[in-house]
């Protein structure tokens, strides 16, 4: 039996195809991300740390990942636009917030690296006034 030429340039723009895509389809590996906070009660003065650390599965740290904090009150239209992100090497990153005013607030952190999962992590927290 013999194949027409036909199929066996339709089997190669298939397979052409199948590596092209497989070439451009990148796979997001899962990542963890453990936020700590320095104060108990952070207070209206000053600003409010966090401490990240990114890694992956195997805990290998996550380095030049782009981290975005956000915080805004959760009983009122209030947020914070006075943030700080800096790394400080071997998956650590350093946060800092002004929360300006007393109340419950949700401190959403989201991280960004790539080959990997955005990652996403909201503390709620009470600040307490002077």
């Amino acid at each position: 039996m013999r194949i027409r030429p036909f199929f066996w340039g339709w089997l190669a723009a298939v397979c052409i195809g199948m590596l092209i895509f497989a070439a451009h389809t990148q796979i997001s590996v899962p990542a963890q991300l453990q936020v700590l906070m320095d104060q108990q009660q952070p207070t209206a003065t000053g600003m409010t740390t966090l401490h990240l650390h990114l890694s992956d599965l195997q805990g290998l740290p996550i380095e030049e990942a782009a981290v975005f904090p956000d915080a805004h009150m959760t009983n009122m239209q209030m947020t914070t636009n006075d943030d700080l992100v800096r790394s400080i090497g071997q998956g650590d990153y350093k946060v800092q917030i002004h929360l300006y005013m007393a109340g419950p607030w949700a401190i959403t952190i989201r991280a960004n690296a790539d080959g990997f999962q955005p990652l996403q992590k909201t503390l709620l927290v009470q600040v307490e006034p002077l």
